[in-house]
Parts: structure tokens; sequence; C-alpha cells
């Protein structure tokens, strides 16, 4: 019986003191994490024109849980460039480790430090959010803190029906799971919002305007985040949206999405834009795989940071990231012009990848590459030293003609306004816009015709220009540019 006593006694003796034990460290941890997010919103917010902080208002601890008032403060400049304060206030209650009562619910059996359960705090800002939430909590969110300090949790919030004297603006619920190391260096994110509609009166015509979004998504798997610089990828996607302004058709898009990379390559950190979209329909016009891509490549590390370190010093020097561009001082500009330098030192590259689209007969599309370089020491002017900042430029464009008819027919078409639109009319003015493109761009010699596609090809390099295969100076170059364009009546007398 004793030794039945004892088994029994000895593993609670050991769960009392290792919850006794995360008890007293359960408010440390709180206010460290609540350092580091305002070391991350402080990061985020410089030149973004806003100040968002994070303050522990209150910290009260018990045995098996503990409880703390957050404060989230906004600093936000109004359309008269005045900063505008508003503050959200959190409850937060917070289970003692190693072993939750709400995670052993759920059948989680493995020790964590503590586990966190917040709820937004109903205040006179707050009020309009708890009314159109029907009687729910706007916003909650659940945060496990493990020993080793990483965190990993879920935001929600509730369905939201807003509404004023301009319409009304219906949110679905949405999720955001997170997690984070100790110091806030890996980061993942992923975030599911399955609907918003929006129904608003146009303030000057009185027209109805209807926006319809479905399926936005926000993703993110960030690694060694430091100093703003954060490697990995991020993505936001929406899969459908509607505008209909009056009787007018609507507009839709179909799976849009943004995303970001950054990378190490061979040369220096490597960045990449991609903002793309799968439809777009208009007046009964389809655009599809519409792209827009940037990149920025062979970036060197060490400078671009000292880059953007005085950059962000600059911006701190004021109250406003504008007040603080507008009086730079001139040991601050040669600080920044002289850590530009740096950069180009090591010859980055700034690229247009794809820019283009796509219709039911054709498509376009657009790329540029420039490579840059050290500026050179005998450039004394503005404009002297962007040429000698170039090392080489190479652009390559094609365009159907059977898609320059599409766009003229949809130009034409908003043209015929008022009463029912005259087919033969829409096609003579369709074609005729056609071909005066057409024409403009063979006669002036911008662009060749390789089968039913219109296309151009630039390369600078070393003083040289190859324009359409044709080999020139760059004196040359700008002289068959400017007459070319002049004969084509584009500048007037």
């Amino acid at each position: 019986m004793k030794k039945l006593a004892l088994a029994v006694a000895v593993p609670l003796a050991l769960f009392g003191a290792a919850t006794f034990y995360t008890s007293t460290q359960v408010e440390a941890t709180a206010r460290d994490a609540v350092d580091q997010a305002n070391l991350k919103l402080r990061e985020m917010g410089v030149g973004a024109g806003a100040d968002v902080s994070l303050t522990l208002l209150r910290f009260e601890r018990g045995l098996l849980s503990s409880t703390a008032r957050y404060q989230i403060d906004f600093s936000i400049p109004d359309d008269e460039g005045n900063d505008r304060q508003y503050s959200l206030l959190l409850n937060d209650r917070l289970e003692h480790g190693p072993f939750p009562v709400s995670r052993l619910a759920r059948g989680q059996l493995m020790p964590v430090a503590a586990q966190s359960h917040f709820v937004l705090e109903r205040t006179p800002l707050t009020q309009n959010l708890f009314d159109a939430a029907a009687g729910a909590v706007p916003l909650v969110g659940d945060v496990t803190i493990g020993y080793g300090g990483r965190q990993s949790g879920e935001l929600r919030s509730a369905a939201l029906d807003l509404k004023s004297e301009d319409g009304t603006v219906r949110v679905a619920p949405a999720t955001v799971s997170f997690e984070t190391d100790k110091d806030g260096r890996d980061v993942r994110l992923d975030g599911q919002l399955a609907a918003v509609d929006i129904d608003l009166h146009h303030s000057d015509s009185g027209r109805p305007v209807r926006v319809s979004l479905r399926g936005i998504g926000l993703t993110a798997d960030k690694h060694d985040y430091d100093r703003g610089f954060g490697f990995g990828p991020s993505a936001f996607t929406l899969e459908r949206m509607e505008i209909q302004a009056g009787d007018e058709p609507a507009v839709a898009l179909q799976n849009a999405s943004v995303d970001e990379v950054l990378s190490r390559g061979s040369h220096g950190l490597d960045q990449r834009i991609a903002y793309r979209v799968g439809e777009v329909t208009a007046k009964g016009q389809r655009f599809r795989n519409l792209a827009l891509a940037f990149s920025l490549r062979n970036l060197e590390e060490t400078s671009l940071r000292a880059l953007v370190t005085s950059y962000r010093d600059i911006l701190d020097s004021s109250a406003t990231p504008q007040d603080a561009l507008a009086s730079m001082t001139s040991a601050q500009q040669q600080e920044l012009q002289a850590r530009a330098l740096e950069l180009l030192e090591h010859k980055p590259s700034l690229a247009l990848d794809e820019f283009g689209f796509e219709t039911a007969h054709g498509a376009a599309r657009l790329s540029v590459v420039l490579d840059l370089q050290s500026p050179s020491a005998e450039a004394f002017t503005p404009d002297a030293m962007i040429t000698s900042m170039l090392a080489s430029l190479k652009a390559d464009a094609g365009i159907d003609k059977n898609l320059v008819r599409d766009i003229a027919g949809l130009l034409a078409q908003n043209n015929q306004r008022g009463g029912q639109l005259d087919p033969v009319a829409l096609q003579q003015e369709t074609d005729a816009a056609t071909e005066l493109f057409s024409g403009m761009a063979l006669n002036t010699g911008w662009s060749r015709l390789e089968g039913e596609r219109l296309v151009s090809s630039l390369h600078y390099a070393d003083d040289k220009v190859t324009f359409n295969g044709r080999e020139m100076s760059v004196p040359e170059f700008l002289g068959f540019a400017f007459g070319s364009v002049q004969n084509a009546g584009l500048l007037g007398q």
C-alpha cells in the first residue's frame, strides 16, 4: 500500500513542482514576447507612415493560470498630416504548463510552458465590431508557448456584418495560423478568408457599387529574419473578385496572386515579386495570364544591409517619413549615396522579367534586364551618372496583330456610347485602328513582322546599341528614336 501511495505521490509532486516553476516563468516569457513583438513591429513599420506598439498593462499570476491585459496602440496620419491615435485592448488567460488542461482535453500530451487564450475587449472603439459580430467576440486567439520560447497558434475573427449610411460590408470568419521561434527569426503564416461582400452607394452619382471577393489566402515561410530581411517565400492569393457599378456589366477577376521570395544566390541576394491574374473579363472581352514580374539580383548582402540601415536612420530622425526625407542633411545624403555606390560596385541587376497578357486570339510579352555598375569618376552631371551606371540593357517585346485587333475592338466599343452598337461601324473602326497601329510600328522601324507577330529587340553594352538586328552608336540610336517619333507625329509640331 505504501509503495502504491509512493508511486502516486511522486508523479504528483513532480507535476506540482513543474507547474509551480512554470508559473514563476510565465510573466517573464510574456514580457519577452511583448518586447520581441515591438521590435518586429518597429522593423516593419519604418517608412510605412504608421506606428504600432504593444504594451503589457497588467499581469496577475496564479498557480494553474494567470491573466494578462495588453494594449495595442496605433498612430496613423490622417489626410491633413496629423497623427490620430487608436488603442485596442486584449484580455489573456494563460494556462501554466507543463500540461495545460485545454491541451489535455484535445489529446495534446507534449509538455509546454503555457497555453494562451486571448480575446478582444469591448471598448467604445471596438463597439461597432461587437455589434457587427452579432454577440460573438470579433477576435480571439490561442497561442502555445514552448519551453524554448517557440510559439504557435491561431487567430480567428468572427463573421462581421458592418452597416452604415454608405452601405454594408459582410466579412466571413477568417483564420490565421502561425509558428515562430523565440527570437522571431523563423516565421510561418497561413491565413484564410472565404468571402467579403461590399455593397455601397457612390457618393457623387448615387449608383450602387458592389464588390465581391472570394477565397483570400495569405502564406509566408520566412527564416533568418533580421532587420527587415527574411529569406523564403510569401504569397497573397485571391480566387475571384467581381466589381459592378450600377447596371454596367461586372468586371470579373479570377485566380490572382502576388508572390515574393528572397533567396541567396551565387552572387548575392536575389528577390523576385510577381503579380499574376489567371483571367479578367470586362465587357465581353477576356484577358488571360496577365503577368507583371520584377526581380533584383546580385545584391551584395553587407552593402544592402548598410544601405537599408542608413535609410532607416534617416526616417527615424523626424516625426514622419515625409519630414525626414524633406529635411535630410548634407551628411545624410552623402552617407546614403556612399552606401548606394558600394552596392553598385558589385554589379546588381534589375529586371522586368515578364509583362504580358493574352486574349482569345493572341498574346503580348515584354521583358527588360538592366545590369548596373559603379558610375564613372568623370560623370559630374546626373544624366552622365545615370548613363555610366548602365553596364548593359536587354529588352525583348512581341505582340500578335490579332491581339491588337482585340484591344482595338474593345476601345471602339467603348467609344460607341448610347443606343445600339453598329456592328459594321464597329468592325470598320477596329480594322482601321489595328492597321494604323501595325503600320506605325513597322514604318517607324520600332518593330519587325514575323508571321503575324510584331517583335522588337534592343541590346546595349559597351556604348553600342543593337536594335532589331541593326548596330549603331548611342547618338545614332537617340537620333533614330527621336526622328521616328517626330515623323510619326507623336510630338506635334
